[in-house]
């Protein structure tokens, strides 16, 4: 199974079209059991996504490869004891007594610590964790000493974040033997929203959105189908991270692999460079 289930909604109200708020715990429990039946075996998590850790040590959890990330640093810390710290909460919230993999949440972190690689690669060492690596949001930083030191790198992708996808970056993280997991497959929920329910913010690329549904109405699928196939089908990617914020919308994702999408000239051309509108980091909806 190649999805891997995001957690951020189990600890914060998140998601430009999350009417629902935080899920129950009770809730999560259910979307795990779905999961496990599923074959879906990964779950990505932060200390950063509220409780979420928390909720998830009160589950069964103990058959999934958790990926973890590290909080981002405060502009003057003791590095070593903030990662260890981080790691060590992680660990209790879960339950566990070591998880698949650790990232840094900001990968821009290593420009003002740049001993952090080495100091997961300890961990690494002692079996508290498989695989280090990166969270990242921008093509520019990733470079070729940072993909010599890391086994696991995430990253945006979807049918208008296309950077990492047109870059050639995804064969440069495989001939360096790094897994690829990416996120935001719906931009936080946009691309599944109708004309008229999208904020007034992305009016300036209201012609993509438009496009976008066309295209699914022409492929006779639905706008989800469309939206998670399009990355799922991408080979050099080994993990599709979706967030739900219940069993019915990971049924929904579930049900929507089973659509098949033909080679499509339009894709490219629904690329958006822009991160105002590709980075939800960036997005000014107040």
């Amino acid at each position: 199974m190649k999805l891997a289930l995001g957690t951020v909604q189990f600890g914060l109200n998140y998601g430009v079209s999350n009417r629902a708020g935080k899920t129950r715990t009770e809730e999560v429990k259910r979307i795990l059991r779905l999961a496990k039946s599923a074959s879906l075996n990964t779950i990505d998590t932060a200390a950063a996504y509220g409780d979420a850790e928390a909720v998830l040590g009160n589950c069964t959890i103990n058959d999934f490869n958790i990926v973890s990330k590290v909080k981002p640093l405060p502009i003057s810390c003791n590095e070593e004891e903030w990662v260890h710290s981080c790691l060590k909460r992680t660990l209790a919230d879960l339950n566990l007594n070591a998880i698949y993999g650790l990232l840094l949440h900001n990968a821009d972190d290593l420009k003002k610590y740049p001993s952090l690689l080495d100091i997961l690669y300890n961990i690494k060492t002692n079996n508290k964790v498989a695989k280090i690596g990166l969270s990242v949001y921008s093509p520019n930083q990733v470079s070729q000493p940072i993909l010599e030191k890391i086994d696991l790198v995430q990253l945006p992708a979807n049918i208008f974040d296309q950077r990492f996808l047109t870059a050639d970056l995804l064969q440069k993280f495989k001939n360096n033997k790094v897994e690829v997991h990416t996120r935001s497959a719906f931009l936080q929920g946009l691309l599944l929203m109708s004309e008229g329910e999208w904020p007034e913010y992305f009016n300036p690329i209201k012609h993509s959105l438009e496009k976008f549904h066309l295209i699914a109405k022409h492929l006779n699928v639905t706008p989800l189908a469309l939206a998670i196939n399009y990355v799922v089908d991408i080979e050099l990617i080994d993990k599709v991270v979706v967030g739900v914020n219940n069993e019915a919308q990971l049924e929904e994702i579930l049900q929507a692999l089973e659509s098949k999408l033909e080679p499509n000239v339009f894709y490219n051309e629904l690329s958006i460079e822009d991160e105002k509108f590709i980075n939800p980091a960036k997005w000014q909806l107040g």
